[in-house]
């Protein structure tokens, strides 16, 4: 329903210590604090990894971006469900309600395996070029770089000799030559990678996505059962979306209020459309003889 995971980077440390000394870097720059950055910079040789990936940062970004993605989706149904109040009971809101869950979290789990695999077979196929590259010409590539970093201002001089260096590192050159040269993060070599991060994003997706149903299982009065799955919705989008803008370093409580208020805005759209829609066609005449599902969704 709402893809937002695709149009962010985030990372995470590959490690506790690495993420409590990021914290502390990103701390320290926060207050323009100088003593304080380097401290933190000479306190782990960890810090050589500093923020750029590892395995959590894929499954961190699934579960947020998954959990943000299912209960916005599931909150639509429901909202769609009270805006046609008289066409629809509380045990169709669940039916269709987890139907939809399980089919869209599916679907989500599946296209993040498959775009993932895709990714991942890309790169080790631009990596394997560029190493055969490498191999049969390596002048040529190491033109290549330099001529780069001359446009990015560094000297012709100074870029030959790093070059030059570098050169004696291969893998570590075919690195430097994946992200400046062609833009891409360098494999890290876990085969199972995306399919781990489709099944995070489906279970993500499936747990939160289910938050909004939850007040409809006791078989609660409808509209009592709709305002505790508002509540239940808002606190939800309010905790993952700060912890996207922790993850994204941006305002916590700014990224759950905006998440919030994208949550109203959504649910106020499949309502009205609902209500719009269940109110232009005629009644059937199950919905004619059955007017308590009407009674079940009014105040009380």
């Amino acid at each position: 329903f709402f893809r937002l995971h695709t149009s962010l980077s985030m990372t995470i440390a590959p490690s506790s210590q690495t993420t409590r000394d990021m914290d502390l870097i990103r701390g320290a720059y926060k207050n323009r604090d100088l003593e304080a950055s380097r401290k933190a910079h000479e306190a782990s040789p960890l810090l050589s990894k500093e923020g750029h990936g590892g395995v959590g940062s894929s499954f961190v970004k699934s579960i947020v971006f998954g959990g943000l993605d299912g209960i916005l989706t599931t909150f639509a149904v429901v909202s769609a469900a009270v805006g046609a109040a008289d066409r629809i009971d509380t045990v169709s809101v669940l039916i269709f309600g987890f139907a939809n869950l399980f089919a869209d979290g599916f679907a989500m789990g599946f296209g993040e395996y498959t775009s993932s695999q895709a990714e991942m077979d890309f790169a080790r196929a631009e990596r394997e070029r560029e190493e055969w590259e490498l191999k049969t010409h390596p002048e040529g590539e190491k033109k290549e770089m330099i001529d780069l970093y001359v446009e990015k201002g560094v000297s012709l001089e100074d870029a030959t000799l790093v070059m030059e260096i570098l050169m004696k590192y291969p893998d570590v050159f075919l690195d430097l030559m994946m992200v400046d040269e062609l833009g891409i993060q360098p494999d890290d070599g876990d085969d199972n990678g995306p399919l781990k991060q489709g099944i995070m994003m489906f279970a993500s997706f499936v747990t939160f996505g289910a938050v909004p149903l939850l007040a409809y299982i006791p078989n609660e009065a409808p509209w009592a059962a709709f305002m505790i799955s508002c509540f239940l919705t808002m606190l939800c989008l309010a905790v993952l979306g700060g912890l996207r803008g922790h993850l994204t370093q941006t305002r916590p409580w700014a990224a759950g209020l905006t998440m919030m208020i994208n949550g109203c805005f959504a649910a106020s759209v499949s309502y009205f459309v609902s209500y719009a829609i269940s109110h232009s066609l005629p009644a059937t005449p199950a919905t004619a003889h059955t007017p308590h599902h009407k009674a079940m969704f009014q105040h009380g």
